[in-house]
């Protein structure tokens, strides 16, 4: 007796409708979250693909083999797994409500695809060609690389030819110490050709006194009477 009148008592305190609170805070399917514990993310299954020819590779060990696309194929493999989500996870699960308003990306270019890192390398969009402008022995020069054929492709060339212009010493203020000595001894070699080549080899064709001007024919012919030629 002294029981049931004491449960009837505390029955009668207790309210019998949720207060407005726990109605605001109760979710559909969900409870309560505690402070520091992550919401857990169910990932879609993906069905694997039938009729697949298994890569086989052995990526450790002393017998280590990785055969061709066989990375490719452990990465995809992974996305399929859930293992790897991506370099943008978990902002790629977010619906295009949030991707209108947000401004920037994990995965973003630093820079246009129509800019080069690598000086002197520019996009010529009127005539759709990649342009190498460099100065060898103070003279500019240009060279054109055409994207009708690939726009990356192009730009790849372009940015190969540069590098192997510095690395050939032929750019301006990018040469090693090195390189332009080896520079100013051709430069001395081929001076030193020309003087041989056109130098007057007759010092009276040069005015000097008791000189005669005139053919190099007839100067020749006189110093060669005089016995001063062979």
């Amino acid at each position: 007796m002294l029981a049931n009148k004491l449960c009837s008592a505390i029955r009668s305190v207790l309210p019998t409708q949720p207060s407005p609170a726990a109605l605001v805070l109760r979710r559909a399917g969900h409870s309560l979250k505690a402070p520091g514990v992550p919401w857990k993310i169910y990932h879609p299954h993906i069905q694997e693909p039938e009729n697949v020819v298994k890569i086989k590779g052995e990526p450790k060990g002393l017998a280590r083999h990785i055969p061709k696309n066989f990375r490719h194929q452990q990465f995809i493999e992974s996305i399929r797994t859930g293992e790897y989500l991506g370099p943008d996870w978990p902002y790629n699960f977010l619906g295009p409500t949030f991707w209108k308003d947000r401004r920037y990306n994990a995965t973003y270019n630093p820079i246009p695809p129509d800019q080069s890192t690598l000086p002197g390398i520019l996009f010529l969009p009127r005539l759709n060609v990649w342009s190498v402008e460099w100065y060898e022995q103070e003279k500019q020069r240009i060279r054109w690389f055409r994207a009708n054929y690939g726009f990356m492709k192009a730009k790849q060339n372009a940015e190969e030819f540069r590098r192997q212009l510095v690395q050939a010493g032929r750019v301006d203020n990018r040469r090693t110490e090195r390189e332009i000595r080896m520079q100013q001894l051709a430069n001395a070699e081929a001076r030193s050709l020309f003087k041989k080549k056109y130098m007057k080899k007759d010092a009276r064709r040069l005015g000097n006194s008791g000189s005669k001007r005139g053919p190099q024919r007839k100067a020749r012919k006189d110093y060669q009477r005089r016995g001063l030629l062979p």
